[in-house]
């Protein structure tokens, strides 16, 4: 029997592969939410009702959080994390999940550790002035050097190399629903890029960008789902990693999980390299010593560093296009949003003037999977 008006397929209808459209687009911008209604007062509060601790309290800077550092009379730190509202409470808990996670598989790893609540929980919900409930956390403050103000000595590279595949081992182990949730920013999911092309104003690279989505469509994206893959950090870039001193020789910590996906393992390393593209006669330089120092404590595969040329192009791409489209919408703050772009389209070149067979085969010997 078939529905009135309803030709039947001569076969199955066509399958389905990757994100369904929908729920791409149903994407919140987290960025372009306000921040959460707490001043230092109301923040002193729910530290005080909920974690039992004061003390001289210091608002941070954030692009859709709120949080303020917590100095105690004892000497000792805590960052009081407030939540976006708009972010998935999926998510949120992941995060958290996370980091309870790492500190049980390696206990020693600088990353920031969880606070209980007095009511013995993770996290709690606070209100804001407002009304909005925010979920709040108390976390282990870290201290050191952000990378991006420091200057890296010998051997820095390869630790960070280390350091990475360390987190990526530490967070092996974990599993979360949410670990699956879409992300513009995950590397697999390029090919949701193409609608926001059509606000990168330079049209030459509206063209370069167009082409490397080509490539991602035709060649990268049928051989992801043939690597290794976990949830993983995912942002391993110098705002987020924390070095000894300004003349850095060493990471001492890692912040910001809110950026973890399940992707190929592959993908979370061309996000790291991606910015540490040199310019010069060896743009490479500084990038096959993060893989030496990554693969000699977490061994790579020869398909994985095959990739890391395109995977490293299509990271650059997305901080191009969504920075584009972003800029467009809030044009009051494009010079923040933008702040990556001229780092990018560097890479961009700097992969172009080395080629991807000289590239290949410099890491291939950087990770030892000639």
């Amino acid at each position: 029997m078939t529905e009135a008006g309803i030709t039947p397929h001569g076969g199955l209808p066509p399958f389905l592969s990757g994100v369904p459209a929908e729920e791409a687009g149903a994407q919140t911008d987290l960025l372009a939410q306000d921040p959460p209604a707490f001043d230092a007062a109301r923040a002193a509060e729910v530290a005080l009702h909920y974690y039992g601790i004061s003390g001289e309290i210091e608002p941070l800077a954030a692009e859709k959080d709120a949080n303020f550092l917590i100095a105690l009379a004892t000497g000792e730190k805590a960052l009081l994390k407030i939540t976006n509202a708009a972010e998935d409470r999926a998510v949120t808990d992941m995060q958290t999940a996370a980091l309870m996670h790492l500190a049980a598989a390696d206990p020693e790893l600088p990353v920031q550790r969880i606070c209980a609540s007095l009511n013995g929980k993770a996290a709690e919900v606070a209100t804001a002035a407002d009304g909005q409930p925010h979920v709040v956390r108390l976390m282990s403050f870290l201290g050191g050097t952000v990378l991006s103000n420091a200057t890296p000595q010998p051997g820095l590279y390869r630790a960070l190399g280390d350091f990475h595949a360390r987190v990526t081992l530490g967070l092996r182990g974990f599993f979360h629903p949410a670990g699956g949730h879409f992300l513009q920013w995950d590397i697999k999911q390029a090919g949701h890029l193409r609608p926001l092309l059509a606000d990168v104003q330079d049209a030459a690279l509206r063209q370069q960008l167009q082409h490397r989505l080509d490539q991602f469509d035709a060649e990268t994206a049928p051989r992801l789902p043939h690597l290794r893959a976990q949830i993983v950090h995912n942002d391993f870039n110098p705002h987020n990693i924390l070095v000894d001193a300004p003349q850095a020789q060493r990471p001492v910590g890692l912040i910001d999980f809110g950026d973890m996906v399940h992707t190929p393992l592959a993908c979370d390393l061309a996000v790291a390299c991606s910015y540490q593209l040199g310019q010069g006669a060896d743009p490479l330089g500084a990038i096959c010593e993060m893989v030496a120092g990554f693969a000699a404590r977490l061994p790579l595969e020869a398909e994985e560093v095959a990739l890391l040329p395109s995977l490293i192009r299509l990271r650059h791409a997305t901080t191009l296009a969504i920075g584009a489209s972003r800029a467009r919408r809030y044009p009051e703050n494009a010079p923040y949003i933008l702040r990556n772009a001229a780092a990018s389209q560097r890479g961009l070149a700097a992969l172009d003037h080395v080629g991807d067979a000289a590239a290949i085969k410099a890491l291939h010997h950087a990770a030892g999977t000639e």
